[in-house]
């Protein structure tokens, strides 16, 4: 019965410690790249209303998020966002598979993180 109680005991400890390591309230990876898409999305659209933006257009959906890695978030200076390092890689008709990394100023919006320009 000890060592059943011990053993809630420690697990409660480290689910509660695990949940305090996501408390920060920066962008994950998937935030950060669901904020990628949402911005590609409203390029695109906005290319397809200019006259001669639907090549535009088709050429920027063919662009494949491959994959997005947070490698560090801090808050901004005024709390409101947070600077994010982040390694993007994609795919592209027209450079093919390219990897870089740079910084992205998030904020929270009322439909999830945004890049802020």
């Amino acid at each position: 019965m000890k060592t059943t109680r011990g053993f809630i005991a420690t697990l409660s400890v480290l689910v509660v410690l695990a949940l305090a390591g996501c408390s920060s309230g920066a962008p994950s990876s998937s935030d950060v790249e669901q904020a990628l898409k949402s911005g590609m999305a409203m390029a695109m659209s906005q290319a397809s209303s200019v006259q001669g933006g639907e090549a535009v257009s088709a050429l920027m959906a063919k662009v494949e998020i491959k994959s997005v890695k947070v490698l560090e978030c801090n808050k901004d200076a005024s709390g409101t966002g947070f600077d994010c390092k982040v390694e993007t890689e994609v795919s592209t008709p027209f450079a093919g598979d390219q990897k870089n990394t740079r910084m992205l100023h998030m904020v929270k919006g009322s439909d999830g993180w945004v890049i802020a320009r």
